[in-house]
């Protein structure tokens, strides 16, 4: 507000009502008469706070478009709120182009009065430039235009790499990485089926085990999955399974001293050796462990060496009994004394009973019971013929060892006509599915089904009654 009483805004020229107690006191005087005689119209005689319209019905008049603007009673030449146009209608506005020649566009040139200087926002950009640019997208926008562009930093120009370096990179980092993991990397490929794949597959990884043995650079690998907590543990030994002075069988068991049954085996003791470990726990009388592995087997202890693990679990574990079940993994070539011996050979049979006879004697060690468990029917016919191979060696060998029981479940997961089927029916007549889609693993009622043909088995050598009596009050 200056002396005179003339409204100085932010926005000279912008039509409107200031709300300023000076210019907002004028125009209540002014028209303060004229708006009651037109119908009571008019703002209330109150203070400042009180500077608004109040409209008849609510609404403001309708004013046509060739209405021409209506002067304030007071106004003066040179008065901000008075566009000073030819008498009549409203002057046209110019074509964009001739505004630009005129002057800056941006700024129009309204009067501001004696004595006042124009506003301008402080970066020459003002609201109407934007609403312009939008309504006129395809006008050029040149820098006089939209004003002046800020300075971008001109910083050393990095430099791209090219495909070829970042490909060279990529290899350069996947053989540092095998070379620190070179040992892992070849027993991988020494586990795979016997053949020529396997053979070249060795001789062209010959050269990064050869290196990073010489820079030893598998015992830094090694350090690092020990310090992530991959690495193995330390190994046991045969000798530290020693015989208990009671032994572990025949004794009763009760519910404050339950069996200790350790469970292990390849991928179908995931599912098996689960609920043959559910089952036991549920009667109360027993305390199980289940320990699989997928892809492992008694023929291969080069790819996973089953005697080391079953000497570890017994020593840390210490089990009374052991359920074992293999032989999915196991119809395979073996390497014998540097021979690859065919499977179902004389000799490879010789061999993988040799094997599993090494197992039986450290399950055994120490007075333990232990139930080499069969596998069932399998779908595929020349599979089915391997399965039924090992069965019969895992019976030939059970009867020259002392303390194990072949159970045997072929019977169990067949059809009335004893042929292979997927669903079976349960103890209320209905059918459920038994099997995998694959036709070799167990669904949940195949592996409770299997499960509880070997937990009879259990509780009939122990004198188990089935269910664990509850416990009297104290």
């Amino acid at each position: 507000m200056t002396d005179d009483g003339r409204y100085e805004g932010e926005y000279p020229g912008q039509e409107g009502l200031p709300f300023d107690e000076g210019g907002g006191q004028a125009r209540r005087s002014a028209a303060g008469g004229a708006g009651q005689e037109a119908g009571g119209r008019g703002s209330s005689s109150g203070g400042s706070d009180d500077d608004l319209f109040v409209w008849d019905d609510l609404r403001p008049p309708d004013r046509g478009r060739d209405e021409r603007r209506r002067r304030p009673v007071d106004a003066e030449p040179g008065d901000w709120r008075v566009r000073e146009f030819p008498e009549g209608r409203d002057r046209p506005r110019p074509p964009r182009e001739d505004r630009r020649a005129a002057g800056d566009w941006r700024a129009p040139e309204y009067p501001t009065g004696a004595g006042r200087a124009r506003h301008e926002p402080a970066d020459g950009y003002e609201v109407s430039e934007e609403w312009e640019e939008w309504l006129e997208p395809e006008a050029p926008h040149r820098q006089e235009t939209i004003g002046p562009l800020p300075e971008r930093h001109k910083g050393p120009r990095r430099r791209r790499l090219s495909a070829g370096a970042v490909l060279l990179a990529m290899l350069l980092g996947f053989f540092l990485t095998g070379l620190l993991d070179a040992r892992t990397i070849k027993k991988d490929v020494e586990a795979r089926p016997y053949g020529a794949l396997r053979t070249l597959q060795l001789a062209l990884l010959a050269p990064m085990t050869g290196l990073s043995g010489l820079v030893r650079a598998d015992d830094l690998g090694a350090a690092v999955a020990s310090a992530l907590g991959r690495g193995e543990a330390p190994h046991h030994t045969l000798a530290e399974v020693k015989k208990t002075k009671k032994p572990l069988w025949p004794r009763t068991i009760t519910e404050k001293k339950p069996l200790r049954l350790y469970v292990a085996g390849d991928s179908m003791d995931q599912v098996f050796g689960s609920s043959l470990v559910n089952l036991g726990e549920a009667t109360g009388l027993v305390k199980g462990k289940n320990d699989y592995h997928v892809s492992s087997g008694l023929s291969r202890p080069d790819f996973y060496d089953w005697p080391q693990r079953l000497v570890d679990q017994i020593v840390d574990f210490r089990p009374e009994a052991a359920a074992v079940l293999f032989g999915a993994n196991d119809g395979q070539d073996v390497l014998y004394e540097g021979k690859v011996l065919k499977v179902g050979t004389k000799a490879w049979q010789e061999v993988y009973a040799q094997r599993v006879g090494e197992a039986m004697d450290i399950l055994t060690k120490g007075g333990r019971r232990v139930y080499w468990v069969g596998n069932p029917i399998m779908k595929d016919f020349e599979y089915r013929g391997r399965i039924a191979m090992m069965n019969h060696i895992y019976e030939a060998e059970a009867r020259k060892h002392p303390g194990v029981t072949f159970v045997s479940t072929w019977q169990a997961l067949a059809n009335e006509k004893g042929s292979y089927a997927e669903y079976l029916k349960d103890e209320n007549g209905d059918l459920v599915l038994m099997r995998a889609p694959d036709g070799i693993h167990l669904s949940r009622e195949g592996g409770d089904r299997m499960a509880q043909v070997v937990l009879d088995v259990i509780e009939k050598d122990w004198g188990m009654t089935g269910s664990a009596s509850p416990s009297p009050a104290p």
